[in-house]
């Protein structure tokens, strides 16, 4: 990844909550201009955390960036608050499809425009919004709040293209959603990538979907990089394969519960 240009760098982090307690420990990721690349890792393994460190939300939790940096577009961000973070064209989709659940689909697309700074008219943003995401405009004068929750996602999604932004932060886009409408949102992450050529770092839980459309990934464990690779090299890779895509080589599953094996096997930890 060296040869390209790096739309976000992050340089040996370390993130601390409430100024004791140590959760992200000398993390280091790049991304490249107008790529997807994916961070991996089980459930609180500190990839939201990371998320939020990139954005600025930590701060709202008590959290901050305690040593290292984060560069977008060569400027350090890191010391920076929410707002100005968003201005500059990073946007996060949180976890949990929130979307204002009073509003219409339309009135929350419309307030992701509030964030802009530069870029297309509100119009022109729905009318981009809409060609990505059809469904969206059958439903755009309906409630968000009654709407199904593959659509919440479709309209959060919506709602940060409206922004105009440069580097989309995604967690865990896929959490909770039936398996037709999962595809449905990647194919849509894919396309917007490749024809409106936005960065996007993709945390994921779902290796198999991750790897799918990230051509590089970072794997996280207890608040480290503990591998990083091409997906391609990853998807063969035999603790992956055993432990995020729970498959052996036999074709069966693997419990993480398997204790032993897991602690031998996880042989880039030491």
């Amino acid at each position: 990844m060296s040869n390209e240009e790096m739309i976000l760098k992050i340089n040996n982090i370390e993130v601390k909550y409430h100024e004791v307690i140590l959760v992200i420990k000398g993390v280091s990721i790049e991304v490249p201009k107008g790529a997807i690349v994916a961070l991996l890792g089980a459930n609180g393994a500190g990839k939201s955390t990371t998320l939020k460190a990139i954005s600025g939300l930590l701060r709202h939790e008590d959290g901050e960036v305690t040593d290292g940096s984060i560069e977008f577009m060569d400027q350090r961000i890191d010391k920076m608050g929410a707002e100005k973070i968003a201005k500059m064209g990073i946007v996060q989709v949180i976890e949990g499809r929130r979307v204002f659940e009073h509003l219409t689909v339309e009135e929350n697309l419309k307030v992701g425009a509030h964030m802009r700074k530069f870029g297309r008219s509100i119009n022109d943003g729905l009318e981009m919004v809409y060609h990505y995401f059809p469904r969206l405009k059958e439903k755009r004068n309906e409630t968000a709040g009654f709407i199904s929750g593959g659509e919440q996602q479709m309209t959060v999604v919506g709602r940060a293209l409206m922004t105009s932004p440069k580097l989309i932060l995604l967690d865990e886009p896929s959490m909770g959603l039936a398996p037709l409408l999962i595809h449905e949102i990647f194919n849509i992450i894919t396309k917007l990538n490749q024809e409106e050529k936005i960065s996007i770092l993709l945390v994921e839980q779902n290796a198999k979907l991750a790897l799918n459309v990230a051509p590089y990934a970072y794997v996280m464990e207890n608040g480290r990089i503990v591998m990083d690779d091409t997906a391609e090299k990853l998807r063969e890779n035999p603790d992956i394969k055993d432990f995020y895509l729970g498959l052996t080589d036999v074709g069966g599953r693997k419990s993480f519960r398997d204790v032993k094996h897991y602690k031998r096997r996880k042989r880039w930890l030491t």
